[in-house]
């Protein structure tokens, strides 16, 4: 992968249980072709973020163009890659922050439409080169938004960030820790050690693999949430973006955040 590369890669970890009556409305309509592609260029479109249109030259404004998607909704309430979304992030609107939340919205979004789920991970691959280091206003409402959306116990999770020898991430890691506890203003926990094992959160297998060749894991944090949902895993996995970022790193990364074994639905 080119370290200039726009592509954003998101993937939603969890287990998925499809609406019972969902296959008879779709028949009954015949949209039985429908799947993550198909909804997320509806959802995205819906909220302005991005267009299908051909045709009109520049996005005019949308954050990403759709590349592909896809999803693993089997039902054996086993830990699965339930959707991903990949996009090219438009790099004319370089400086603005990367659309994590917007295509993780989209991804629930869809989630939601299908079916219920227990989102246990996520995982994505950054294009850090579009970014900007200026976040502070940005990020302290969001520490805020995170403490004040619910009474939730606080989640223990396991954050990890990979990235090529290019990067000069190994060296950076305690640089980076310091970093995540600054922009998370108190609201994000780091605890002393790495990870006793890979995160039980996610599937096995995440897709990226063409964008991640030669990529190895140079960060690995225990920590805690203040609570557990799809805000606060995305809200984390932006904080330590934005510390991998303003450590010195300017080409793409993998980054995952995943709950604890111990706080994971038991598979059977």
């Amino acid at each position: 992968m080119d370290v200039s590369d726009p592509t954003l890669i998101m993937g939603l970890h969890g287990v998925f249980h499809r609406h019972p009556w969902i296959d008879r409305l779709l028949a009954e309509n015949d949209l039985e072709d429908e799947d993550v592609f198909s909804l997320a260029v509806a959802r995205a479109e819906a909220y302005g973020w991005s267009s299908t249109h051909l045709g009109r030259g520049p996005l005019d404004g949308c954050r990403w163009g759709h590349n592909d998607a896809g999803e693993d909704w089997t039902e054996d309430s086993r830990v699965r890659q339930l959707a991903w979304l990949q996009v090219a992030v438009e790099e004319r609107q370089r400086g603005q922050r990367l659309p994590l939340l917007p295509v993780a919205t989209v991804l629930s979004d869809v989630l939601h439409h299908m079916g219920t789920y227990t989102l246990t991970g996520l995982h994505t691959v950054a294009p850090l080169q579009l970014t900007r280091g200026d976040s502070l206003v940005h990020l302290s409402q969001a520490a805020d938004w995170v403490v004040a959306a619910g009474p939730g116990p606080a989640a223990d999770c396991a954050i990890t960030v990979a990235a090529r020898e290019s990067a000069g991430l190994s060296n950076r890691a305690q640089d980076v820790n310091v970093l995540v506890l600054e922009r998370s203003f108190g609201r994000l926990t780091i605890h002393p050690g790495e990870p006793s094992a890979p995160a039980g959160g996610l599937a096995p297998s995440l897709v990226g693999e063409v964008q991640t060749e030669g990529m190895r894991n140079a960060v690995s944090i225990r920590c805690s949430v203040p609570a557990w949902s799809l805000d606060t895993a995305v809200w984390a996995a932006e904080v330590t973006a934005t510390a991998v970022r303003e450590a010195g790193v300017t080409e793409p990364v993998l980054l995952t955040v995943s709950r604890n074994d111990g706080d994971l639905p038991r598979n059977g």
